[in-house]
C-alpha cells in the first residue's frame, strides 16, 4: 500500500494512489493551486508544500468512493485546513483543479474524477450561501482601492481567502477568521496600510454575511 508517509514524512500513514498516472497528476495539482494562490508559498513555504502533495494523493483516492462519502470526506479535510490558515476556497480551487489533471491523465474515468468536481462545486455553494458573489465583488473593489498595489500584486488572492475564512466560521469553522487575520495583520511582516485594509475587508466581509436561519 502506498502511504503518505511516502511523500511527507510528517503525514500520517494513511492511503495514498498508487497508479503513477494518478500520483503524476495530484502532484500537478498542487504545482496549480499554488500557483492561483501565492498566500500558500508566502506561509508556508517547503514544509506547507509537501503536505500539500500528500494531501493532493489523498484526495485522489476519493473518486473511488461514492458521493455522499466523498463530500464526507473533503468536509473533514475543510474543517481542519480552516483553522489552520487555509480557507475553503483553496481546497475548493484544488479539487478543481485536480480533477482536470486526472481527466488529462486518466481520461477513461472522467466520470469518477466528477466526484472531486461535485464536492468542489458544494464549497463555493457553502460559501455563497453566507456571501452573495455580488457583496463579495464589492468588497474586492474596496480592497482594491485601499491596499498598497505592491502587495496586492504579491498576494493577489488575499480578498476572496478573507471572505472564504469568514464564511468558513460563519459555517462553524471556529478560529478560520483568527487563523488567518493574525498572519495577514501581522506588523513584522507587513506595514501599515495593508494590515489595515485587511481589517476593513474583514469588517466589510462580516457584515455581508448572511447568517444561518433558526434550527
Amino acid at each position: 500500500m502506498f502511504s503518505a508517509t511516502m511523500l511527507n514524512a510528517e503525514a500520517g500513514s494513511h492511503a495514498v494512489v498508487s497508479d503513477p498516472r494518478e500520483l503524476a497528476a495530484s502532484q500537478h495539482a498542487v504545482d496549480g493551486c499554488w500557483l492561483r494562490f501565492p498566500y500558500l508559498a508566502a506561509r508556508f513555504g517547503e514544509r506547507g508544500l509537501r503536505f500539500s502533495h500528500s494531501d493532493s494523493a489523498w484526495l485522489a483516492t476519493l473518486i473511488r468512493l461514492d458521493q455522499a462519502r466523498v463530500h464526507e470526506q473533503v468536509a473533514w479535510l475543510r474543517d481542519v485546513l480552516a483553522t489552520r490558515g487555509i480557507p475553503s476556497v483553496i481546497l475548493q480551487a484544488h479539487l478543481d483543479i485536480l480533477a482536470d489533471e486526472l481527466d488529462a491523465a486518466v481520461p477513461t474515468e472522467r466520470d469518477l474524477h466528477a466526484r472531486l468536481r461535485q464536492a468542489a462545486a458544494a464549497l463555493q455553494e457553502a460559501r455563497q450561501r453566507r456571501i452573495p458573489p455580488a457583496r463579495e465583488a464589492a468588497m474586492e473593489e474596496q480592497f482594491a482601492r485601499e491596499a498598497d498595489p505592491a502587495w496586492r500584486a504579491r498576494l493577489p488572492d488575499t480578498p476572496s481567502l478573507l471572505v472564504a475564512a469568514m464564511a468558513d466560521e460563519c459555517d462553524g469553522r471556529i478560529g478560520a477568521v483568527a487563523s488567518l487575520e493574525g498572519w495577514l495583520t501581522d506588523p513584522a511582516r507587513f506595514p501599515p496600510g495593508w494590515t489595515a485594509a485587511v481589517a476593513a475587508a474583514l469588517t466589510q466581509a462580516r457584515a455581508a454575511m448572511v447568517q444561518p436561519g433558526p434550527a
